[in-house]
């Protein structure tokens, strides 16, 4: 007898895929890339080696589908206000989530870095 519990809908970001965050994360004005943080690297080694589900991660980038908690570490670059630049990433992540519930969105900014 199968005594796990049956979901009853769509888990909280069950429609982020972690490649196509880091592609649109990456295309925004003032980003200049993932940075990983210990935290980030820490816990895509677990997610790596727990072969869970729950979470999928990639350095820089965690995608928690329990909790529908996205962190991201990046690198900024450029003229922009730093402000505007993890709101704009905070929307882009938002937006990528459609059709899911929208998640939590944790920016940390690893490095600055002025041209």
């Amino acid at each position: 007898m199968n005594t796990e519990p049956v979901p009853t809908g769509p888990a909280p970001c069950s429609r982020l895929d972690v490649a196509d965050l880091v592609g649109a994360v990456t295309a925004v004005p003032g980003v200049s890339g993932l940075e990983p943080g210990i935290a980030t690297t820490l816990r895509t080694l677990d997610a790596r080696l727990r072969r869970s589900g729950a979470s999928s991660a990639r350095y820089g980038l965690v995608v928690d589908r329990v909790s529908g908690e996205v962190t991201v570490e990046i690198g900024v670059a450029g003229p922009l206000p730093v402000r505007r630049i993890v709101e704009d990433v905070q929307r882009t992540v938002q937006r990528a989530a459609i059709g899911s519930a929208v998640p939590r969105v944790l920016v940390r900014v690893q490095s600055l870095s002025m041209p």
